[in-house]
């Protein structure tokens, strides 16, 4: 009789155990997303596409991340979202990412207009190499680094960026490509190179300088000859008014104070897998709206989020892809509407789905292309748009548009590149081809440049080691290169010794 006692005894022990655990786990799952359940919207809720791939926060510096707090990624061989990354070596091909959108930047790198030319034809990697010299006394010439714009832009990119870097914690650490560094050695790398500019020195003396101080880092893939698939983006001026009239009926949203972050929306991910019983308590999922949510049914009207209102829905449509633009309004001002923040769903290309369906050529998947299109049809502008589930929110800024590493953008010398991988901060040297215009904005030809640029900025669609954007500036000029700007290049960054 005893013994079946002490067997009872255990089992009963067990199950309490078992209950406990369950009870833990709806405990937590309550305490992460409770606050989010009295905001939930009148209709089904998708859940967060972006929270199963490494999150980042929603903040004006996203770009600074600290390498030991980094979500963990889904376990993978050889990728450069894992912390087993260690030379640029080890870069994945294109069939080891884990979703479509990852290896968007491989296919746009093979669809590139170039990207069937012999290697001779591509722009060369810098720097160049030395000229062979003869003769007993001569010395190996160094390699040059020639820069087709003025020495004042690329002045006034470094001291923004310092001005916004100097302020933070320069003890963190950084992916820089195959390197992880702090920020201290970003900053130190831009003053340096700060120094050099200021001394004036001649052509010659200024690439012994270069060569001597700072180590070059390259980007892209080697097994791709390290190339890069640049494209452009700039700030558009748009007419806009304050308030709801006439034609002026689309509007511009800030975030809403309700709406999740991505860290919250990835706790949510987390417990959900943890806990069996978790769609039996009580607790809502956090609110996620999409394009469709918004534009479509209207989510967010009667809320008081509108910032201002624009007349025409493409606009509205390419002022999110660019994350910023100058809104103009009656009485002759200018305000900046700023990225603010998303919904937190991937990015999609509208433009690849429209070549897909074959409603529009490669060769038409341009701004301009899309645009065009869709002036002349205007019945699927709502099909394809709300294809694109991703959101931008703004807030309005007297300042120049920003990057996400929070500092003004310099036209023609601001890049943006995937912050997984090369860090808000880094002084980069590029070689490309840039587009020839006429007057009335027509691409006439391409020319190849060379010029140092500095890293301020990322975007939804700049994924991957072999994707560079480059921001082209503010205005019509700008948006007719930046739009049909989609060319091969190569990308190297400096840093001191």
């Amino acid at each position: 009789m005893k013994r079946n006692h002490s067997k009872a005894s255990r089992k009963i022990y067990r199950a309490g155990q078992w209950i406990a655990c369950v009870l833990f786990y709806i405990f937590l799952g309550g305490c992460s997303t409770a606050g989010l359940a009295s905001h939930a919207i009148g209709h089904d809720n998708q859940s967060a596409t972006a929270s199963s791939q490494n999150p980042i926060p929603e903040e004006s510096n996203a770009n600074a991340f600290d390498i030991e707090t980094l979500p963990d990624a889904p376990v993978m061989s050889a990728s450069y979202r894992t912390r087993s990354y260690d030379t640029v070596t080890d870069l994945p091909a294109a069939l080891d990412y884990w979703s479509p959108e990852d290896r968007q930047w491989v296919d746009e790198l093979e669809t590139a207009p170039e990207w069937t030319l012999t290697p001779e034809d591509l722009p060369p990697p810098p720097p160049p190499e030395p000229p062979a010299v003869t003769g007993d006394s001569a010395q190996p010439a160094a390699p040059t680094w020639g820069d087709d714009m003025d020495r004042a832009s690329l002045q006034e990119a470094i001291r923004k960026q310092l001005s916004v870097m100097e302020s933070g914690d320069l003890n963190r650490r950084v992916r820089l490509g195959p390197r992880v560094v702090t920020r201290r050695q970003l900053v130190d790398t831009l003053h340096a190179f700060m120094d050099l500019l200021e001394q004036d020195l001649s052509d010659e003396a200024s690439t012994r300088s270069l060569n001597e101080q700072f180590e070059v880092i390259s980007a892209g893939i080697p097994r791709r000859g390290h190339s890069v698939l640049f494209t452009g983006y700039y700030a558009p001026i748009i007419p806009a008014r304050r308030h709801k009239s006439g034609e002026y009926i689309y509007p511009l949203y800030r975030k809403p104070e309700w709406y999740p972050t991505a860290p919250e929306v990835s706790r949510y991910q987390r417990i959900a897998n943890l806990d069996p019983g978790y769609h039996l308590t009580s607790v809502r999922e956090p609110v996620l709206l999409t394009r469709k949510d918004i534009d479509g049914g209207h989510a967010l009207r009667d809320q008081d989020l509108e910032l201002a209102w624009l007349k025409d829905d493409l606009e509205r449509y390419f002022l999110h892809i660019q994350g910023s633009g100058y809104l103009a309004f009656p009485d002759g001002s200018l305000q900046v509407a700023q990225y603010m923040g998303s919904n937190l769903f991937p990015y999609r290309s509208v433009g690849r789905q429209m070549i897909r369906d074959g409603i529009i050529t490669p060769g038409q998947g341009s701004m301009q292309g899309i645009k065009r299109y869709f002036r002349e049809h205007p019945e699927n502008i709502n099909l394809y748009l709300f294809r694109n589930n991703r959101y931008i929110f703004f807030q309005m800024s007297d300042h120049a548009p920003r990057g996400s590493g929070g500092a003004e953008l310099v036209a023609g010398r601001s890049i943006a590149t995937d912050k997984n991988l090369y860090p808000a901060g880094g002084l980069a040297y590029i070689t490309m081809e840039k587009p020839l215009l006429n007057d009335a904005l027509e691409i006439t030809g391409w020319q190849k440049v060379s010029r140092f640029v500095v890293d301020q900025d990322t975007g939804a669609a700049i994924r991957g080691p072999s994707r560079v954007d480059l921001y082209f500036g503010v205005g019509d000029r700008a948006g007719a290169a930046a739009g049909y700007y989609k060319r091969t290049g190569t990308l190297v960054y400096l840093l001191k010794k």
